[in-house]
């Protein structure tokens, strides 16, 4: 590309000053010539007039016309000596008849000098004399050509300095794109690196461009690599999660199967198998919830906070005495926009999750809400066991537990969170999860009442 620019534009800078030049060197010629010409006519028309007022001078001295010629001849004469110093020879005929009386102006070239010869008669009553004019210009176009030769070696020289300063400007404004040229191989082979091009020019703004677009594709291969890692986290733990009641069923089965039992030991194993069934039942009812949830718009309406935050604890007194937990509500802010079952499934799940996190006895959750501005926030806190830093980004994953034996023995199936964090994203609620391992979790949802 660079070679091609180069070529092209020289190619171009040289039709360009060569054409210059020749139109200059002709005009050269053409206005030398011109003015030579000129500047011979108007010397042979000054000299006819000058000798034809002589030679009426001389047949004004000789009446009887005895010794005109030879009068004439020394006027000739004189006129002759004259110019013939001043690089113009003159030369003159008798005709027996009148000329004329016009002109002929010729370019001769004799040997290596050049010469222009003007012939013609004179003025009346004496165009029976005939003059021959000749005038050398050899130094005028010696002159010429040697400012034209000057020209077309000063071009020569130009045109190769014009070479190199050419070559040395496409290398600097082709590097950026060199550079972008070598960055684009790299991020082909997956290394998204960032270029530095200094400058304001349309280079540096392909370069910042090319920045942005490398940093967008490494984003989103990040998050394409991100999203295969969670689907596949999401098939493992799916796949562990159902292998176990799976397993279950089929072995209490085949102990009903092949063993002998009784009534009691018939009833026990029939309750394990419709545990593990009711478990892969709540499973599944989860997971179409988050798969209705994907694409949902919410049916929403003005939902008043203080009552929400009544039904709520309502809801939990048993779970609460169960656990010796408190559950202490405050609501300063007095209304979000939702849909008011899911608005009130997400808040029993965080606070269900909340009352499972506290040691028996010591729980204390507050369920409190307030405004920022043209946004409420409604947050849920415990002092529970809280999350390692580790495990808080992958809580909302759908079948992560952080304890694993308590979710299971508590009948979760590690869904909670991920359902939570779906409700708010089709309400357009941002929620944010903070933790501090043994202190406890804070959970802030911020809606816009709009």
């Amino acid at each position: 590309m660079r070679l091609k620019t180069f070529v092209a534009a020289y190619t171009l800078f040289l039709g360009i000053l060569f054409i210059s030049i020749g139109i200059v060197s002709t005009h050269m010629t053409n206005s030398t010539t011109y003015m030579l010409r000129e500047k011979a006519a108007r010397e042979f028309q000054t000299i006819t007039t000058s000798i034809a007022r002589e030679i009426a001078l001389v047949y004004a001295r000789f009446p009887d016309g005895h010794g005109v010629h030879g009068a004439v001849a020394d006027v000739y004469s004189r006129f002759a000596h004259y110019y013939r110093q001043h690089g113009i020879e003159l030369g003159w005929t008798r005709l027996l008849e009148d000329s004329c009386g016009t002109a002929f102006i010729t370019f001769e070239n004799i040997a290596d000098e050049r010469f222009i010869t003007i012939h013609g008669g004179l003025p009346n009553p004496f165009r029976h004399y005939f003059l021959s004019y000749r005038l050398d210009i050899t130094t005028n176009i010696t002159d010429m050509q040697e400012i034209q030769q000057f020209l077309w070696v000063t071009s020569i020289i130009v045109s190769l300095v014009a070479a190199v300063l050419l070559y040395v400007i496409l290398l600097k404004i082709f590097r950026p794109l060199e550079i972008v040229a070598s960055a684009a191989s790299q991020v082909a082979k997956g290394k998204y690196e960032q270029i530095n091009v200094k400058g304001r020019s349309e280079l540096a703004d392909v370069a910042v461009v090319f920045n942005h677009m490398s940093a967008q594709i490494e984003a989103q291969i990040q998050e394409l690599e991100e999203e295969a890692e969670r689907k596949q986290q999401f098939v493992d733990n799916f796949a562990h999660e159902i292998r176990t009641p799976l397993t279950s069923i089929y072995g209490y089965a085949e102990f009903l199967q092949k063993a002998s039992l009784d009534e009691g030991e018939l009833i026990e194993s029939a309750e394990y198998i419709m545990s593990e069934a009711n478990h892969m039942k709540k499973v599944a009812n989860s997971l179409l919830e988050l798969a209705t949830l994907r694409n949902y718009e919410p049916e929403k309406n003005q939902i008043f906070i203080p009552e929400l935050f009544i039904e709520i604890k309502q809801s939990l007194e048993k779970p609460l005495q169960e656990r010796g937990a408190q559950l202490r509500i405050q609501a300063l802010a007095p209304y979000i926009i939702g849909q008011p079952d899911l608005i009130k499934a997400l808040i029993l799940n965080l606070c269900t999750n909340a009352i499972a996190s506290c040691e028996p006895e010591k729980g204390i959750i507050r369920l409190s809400a307030s405004l920022d501005g043209e946004k409420t926030i409604i947050s849920v806190d415990d002092n529970g066991c809280g999350i390692s830093k580790s495990k808080l980004s992958k809580v909302t994953e759908p079948f992560y537990r952080v304890d694993r034996a308590r979710s299971r023995s508590q009948g979760g199936v590690g869904l909670g969170l991920a359902l939570c964090k779906q409700i708010a994203n089709v309400h357009g609620a941002k929620m944010a999860i903070s933790s501090t391992q043994g202190i406890g979790t804070l959970i802030r949802l911020t809606f816009t009442n709009l």
